[in-house]
């Protein structure tokens, strides 16, 4: 979806990716390193928090980079790796938003040979596979940013070996969720390959729904929530529930 891209809605999108910032650095998966960024719709643009710890982040240092990845507004500096971002958004228009991280649960998954198996319910969004790509150094020039992009194709993240995660989403809030389920399903799968073999479920075929990615309306405020992000009236004032009886 396409919006006007007024001052008041760019700085609802700075506002939200700050909350997305504390969320996932109080969920373990973001920590004084990575980044999380959210395409500026209708533009060849993105936001991105600069290069320092992302939990410290306000609306105000949040930068604006173009698809060159270069820093237009902000104070940056912006990280040495958002050629990652730019590269996912000029190859995936379906993309609102991306998440480069280096959770450990997921970057140990990264490094098995089987990679992420989508045996339980944190796994099923990425049913459809999470690519390795075995370049394990920082992915800080567009070569090697385009290399990885054309290991992640069609799917919603992959593991760099030894390193971190790309995830991507349809927005923050999905983009979020997603890297969190992501590095749940790797510590669990871990706990479980110490004491049986992990098998797929048998519907984990069905598990990616990018309507509940866009607006999800439980998951998210429950983080927010959690993490004291916003207070309890707020949370509920901006809740888009579905109606009784349908389902995503």
């Amino acid at each position: 979806m396409i919006i006007q891209n007024s001052k008041p809605k760019i700085e609802n999108l700075k506002r939200r990716l700050v909350e997305g910032l504390q969320v996932i650095t109080g969920e373990g998966v973001l920590s004084g390193s990575g980044h999380l960024s959210a395409r500026i719709p209708g533009t060849e643009t993105f936001l991105i928090n600069p290069r320092f710890a992302g939990v410290l982040a306000g609306p105000k240092d949040i930068c604006t980079v173009n698809f060159a990845g270069k820093r237009i507004a902000g104070k940056g500096p912006i990280p040495s790796e958002s050629p990652i971002h730019a590269a996912v958004y000029k190859a995936r228009p379906d993309v609102g938003s991306v998440i480069h991280c280096h959770a450990r649960y997921s970057i140990l998954v990264g490094l098995l040979e089987t990679g992420l198996v989508p045996f339980n319910r944190e796994a099923r969004i990425f049913a459809d596979g999470v690519p390795i790509f075995h370049e394990s150094r920082g992915i800080n020039d567009f070569a090697l940013a385009e290399r990885m992009v054309d290991n992640l194709g069609s799917h919603f993240a992959t593991f760099l070996r030894g390193h971190g995660v790309v995830v991507a989403g349809p927005g923050i809030e999905g983009a979020c969720i997603s890297a969190i389920q992501l590095e749940r399903a790797c510590q669990d799968q871990l706990l479980m390959m110490s004491i049986t073999t992990v098998k797929p479920m048998t519907a984990s075929g069905r598990g990616r729904s990018n309507a509940r990615l866009e607006n999800p309306y439980r998951a998210w405020p429950f983080l927010l929530y959690k993490h004291k992000v916003k207070s309890k009236a707020q949370i509920r004032a901006g809740i888009r529930t579905l109606k009784e009886g349908e389902h995503y």
